[in-house]
């Protein structure tokens, strides 16, 4: 009987131990007590480093263990206590050095996996205010990212977040410290909410980044920072070619693509021949669409009030991957796996560009809290007068919303924040469609010609002004025609 007993308690505390463990893998914590920041040209010190990120959320999801549970990545003591500890440590204050506070807009990190590697990702951002006798003074914003491949990325978080917190105090070399004279006094308690007057924001449309203030100009953008400036490579000849759906490669949401125009920019070079461009490109534009490139491809971008939205790949499913594993321990090692769950690697999901850094990262955010009041978008697909007389029919989410004869339009509603809109036309030889978040902050006017030059692309997505004018006119031949 005792040695039952003694049995079962040894038995209870590893259940119990095991529990723990897996409670406490729940949560990974960054240490950066063993980072290093090298900047001999410094002249500043860090006093404090404040959270100013909206709603403060977590850090980043990591995965750990070998079946990969996702992990919350936080700072054990909290964000702005270790940091600012972090950096008081290495940049040890100097009688000439300036005084600053790094007020924090954005700190992700995230891992992304494939069947055999892992690709780590973290940027961040922070405005940068200068401590004067009446209080704290904008001086400038900072922003950097950065990537790594490897079989297993978790311990480069640390590293990458000390490295950007490096990145971003280098681009106070070369500062003016007079001009944040000029910026307005805040208070320390101020500093999370305070709309500095640069960078993308809801006020002042001179304060927007050319890019969202033009119109975009044909070329290759090399860099984050051309693609702000709306200054890309017009040297580079290059012309967008569309992928036939078996040349995407393998995966297993390919069917939720079908309909969908994939692009591919090739370079022309000597004699005529062709090549993909580089994967260095940031993105490129053809003068009126802009493309980005993620993971290897180029999706077109999606105006989103003050950033950009694209849709693109779904990264490999961890949890198919692990129902898989599973399935197939229970079959034996000879014995065919039946997998119940369903696989959504490759799927069509939204990605949103960050303004601040240039890093994509799943739309919405699925660390920040849902916005409390959510409004409806609304998309106006329209036809002028073209050649073929018989009505086109328009397919939202599979369903038959409408059909569009030449010189008329459609409103078509999507009250669904932040999801992802499939719209579809039928012609006779294909079934064009567009993978899209439509933006609700204004109306989306989206031109179709069926006998376009181009089958394969027969949408046309124009300006606001543009789209407005266009279904003025319609109207008034509407009225005429009555």
């Amino acid at each position: 009987m005792i040695s039952f007993l003694r049995f079962w308690f040894l038995v209870t505390t590893l259940l119990f131990s095991l529990a723990a463990r897996r409670a406490e893998a729940q949560v990974y914590y960054l240490d950066l007590s063993r980072q290093e920041l090298i900047l001999p040209n410094r002249t500043v010190h860090v006093e404090q480093v404040v959270d100013g990120r909206p709603g403060r959320p977590t850090i980043g999801l990591v995965h750990r263990g070998l079946d990969n549970r996702p992990a919350a990545v936080l700072f054990r003591n909290g964000l702005e206590a270790e940091l600012s500890s972090f950096l008081q440590k290495k940049l040890p204050a100097r009688p000439t050095d300036h005084p600053i506070v790094l007020c924090l807009r954005q700190l992700r990190v995230s891992e992304q996996l494939n069947s055999v590697t892992e690709v780590a990702n973290a940027d961040l951002a922070a405005d940068i205010y200068t401590h004067l006798p009446d209080g704290y003074h904008f001086m400038r914003s900072t922003g950097a990212r950065t990537s790594k491949r490897a079989l297993e990325t978790t311990s480069a978080h640390s590293v990458h977040v000390a490295l950007l917190l490096q990145q971003c105090l280098e681009q106070l070399t070369d500062a003016d410290w007079t001009q944040a004279q000029t910026a307005p006094a805040r208070t320390l308690q101020q500093l999370p909410n305070d709309v500095p007057t640069t960078g993308p924001t809801t006020g002042n449309k001179s304060r927007l980044p050319a890019i969202l203030r033009e119109a975009p100009r044909r070329g290759v953008y090399f860099t984050f920072e051309q693609f702000l400036a709306n200054r890309p490579d017009t040297v580079t000849t290059f012309r967008l070619d569309t992928l036939s759906l078996r040349k995407w490669g393998g995966n297993a949401g390919k069917v939720l693509w079908w309909g969908v125009t994939r692009i591919q920019p090739t370079v022309v070079e000597y004699q005529g021949q062709r090549q993909p461009l580089t994967i260095t490109a940031w993105g490129c534009s053809d003068g009126q669409r802009l493309y980005v490139q993620y993971e290897k491809h180029f999706y077109p971008l999606m105006r989103q009030a003050n950033f950009f939205t694209f849709v693109a790949e779904k990264p490999l499913d961890i949890e198919y991957m692990r129902a898989a594993n599973r399935a197939q321990v229970k079959a034996g090692v000879i014995g065919v796996a039946t997998v119940q769950a369903r696989d959504h690697t490759g799927e069509p999901t939204p990605y949103a560009v960050d303004m601040r850094t240039g890093q994509s990262a799943p739309f919405p955010d699925p660390l920040r809290v849902r916005p409390a009041q959510v409004d409806t978008a609304y998309l106006y697909l329209y036809r002028q007068a073209d050649t073929l007389l018989e009505p086109v029919a328009v397919f939202l989410e599979g369903k038959e919303v409408g059909k569009l004869r030449p010189n008329e339009y459609l409103e078509l509603p999507w009250p669904h924040y932040a999801r992802m809109m499939r719209l579809c036309i039928g012609l006779p030889k294909s079934v064009p469609c567009q993978l899209l978040v439509p933006d609700v902050a204004k109306a989306n006017y989206l031109r179709i010609s069926p006998v376009s030059a181009s089958p394969s692309e027969p949408w046309q997505w124009v300006s606001s002004m543009q789209g407005e004018a266009d279904l003025d006119a319609l109207d008034k031949l509407r009225a005429i025609s009555k």
